[in-house]
């Protein structure tokens, strides 16, 4: 027995502190569930003290998100694209808005075939039907200055087909990685890490932190699950900078399990797209609120009064398809690694 009558939620990460352990994670094009998108649901963040995660994809751009709410841990997902400029003029516009970090999402080699997008005009933009909800990048002036020189030799191009020519990059490797994180004037944190031994790379290459991400399994459906990745990531990179989780989280217990198993703090998707969907910005609200009363209810049960003390909890579980299970305790059996 211990006493857990005040049971503390808070935490530090990059950028800022936390109410407690949450931040939402990047989502793109989020007016397609709700008018007021990205902007709807860092306010909403914001006002519980949640930290956001702004998509390279989002309906809304680092302006209008940080105008909305100020004073929020706020970072700014992106991926490596083939177009350096581009690459460099997304930081900039992150710093340029106040935001505190660039999220480089490092998961993402090719694109997923998704059937169910193929007859739904989801897969382009450059439609009547789809214009409404095309990310703020094709609206940026860097973003249009950069598809006038690619359209002098391709006059007809769309932003749909420019994005398509620059993302994925399935040619970038760790040098694209450090020299970003070198010109980078914001923290850089890396997402999407599976192995030990990418987080050790990540670490290496001046990543701030690491992610431990499968990308919310949207992508490769035989992919190690993100929650058997964790414990082994975590006891690789071993302190030298936080590390944060990422897909299935759905509620409060399952992010102290995440803690418990050597998160620092973890990112919350699909339930607040469901919530913005539904309800709006009382959506978000009620979402972003129940997480953090099952976490403090799962640290009492455990006697945990802090999220350091959930650290110290002992998790079993049951092998999960790529075995990497057990007792966090430093010992783990090897699985392959992604590069």
């Amino acid at each position: 027995m211990r006493d857990v009558s005040a049971v503390d939620t808070s935490v530090e990460v990059v950028g800022g502190s936390l109410a407690a352990p949450l931040l939402v994670a990047p989502m793109g094009m989020q007016r397609l569930y709700h008018e007021g998108a990205e902007v709807t649901t860092a306010r909403a963040a914001a006002e519980l003290g949640t930290g956001f995660c702004l998509s390279m994809f989002g309906s809304c751009s680092p302006e209008h998100v940080a105008g909305a709410a100020p004073g929020q841990v706020r970072w700014r997902q992106m991926y490596l694209t083939k177009d350096r400029r581009l690459n460099e003029e997304l930081i900039r516009q992150a710093e340029a808005a106040g935001f505190d970090a660039v999220v480089c999402t490092v998961d993402l080699p090719v694109m997923a075939e998704r059937f169910r997008d193929a007859g739904n005009t989801f897969q382009t933009f450059d439609n009547e039907v789809a214009e409404a909800w095309s990310p703020a990048l094709v609206r940026e002036p860097y973003f249009k200055e950069l598809l006038g020189l690619w359209r002098e030799e391709r006059p007809e191009a769309t932003p749909q087909q420019f994005i398509d020519h620059v993302f994925p990059h399935p040619g970038c490797g760790w040098d694209d990685l450090e020299r970003l994180v070198g010109w980078s004037p914001l923290p850089v944190i890396v997402k999407g890490v599976l192995h030990p031994d990418d987080a050790v790379r990540a670490v290496g290459a001046g990543a701030a932190a690491v992610v431990v991400s499968n990308h919310g399994g949207s992508q490769h459906d035989r992919s190690v699950a993100a929650v058997d990745a964790l414990p082994v990531v975590a006891g690789a990179v071993d302190g030298a900078v936080p590390v944060y989780f990422d897909s299935g989280v759905r509620s409060g217990t399952h992010a102290a399990v995440a803690l418990a198993l050597g998160a620092d703090a973890v990112l919350v998707g699909r339930p607040v797209l469901w919530g913005l969907a539904v309800h709006g910005p009382d959506g978000v609200r009620a979402v972003l609120e129940h997480m953090p009363k099952g976490l403090r209810d799962s640290m009492a049960f455990v006697g945990a009064r802090t999220v350091a003390d959930l650290r110290q909890a002992t998790v079993l579980c049951e092998p999960g398809p790529s075995g990497a299970v057990g007792r966090r305790d430093g010992h783990w059996p090897a699985v392959p690694s992604a590069r």
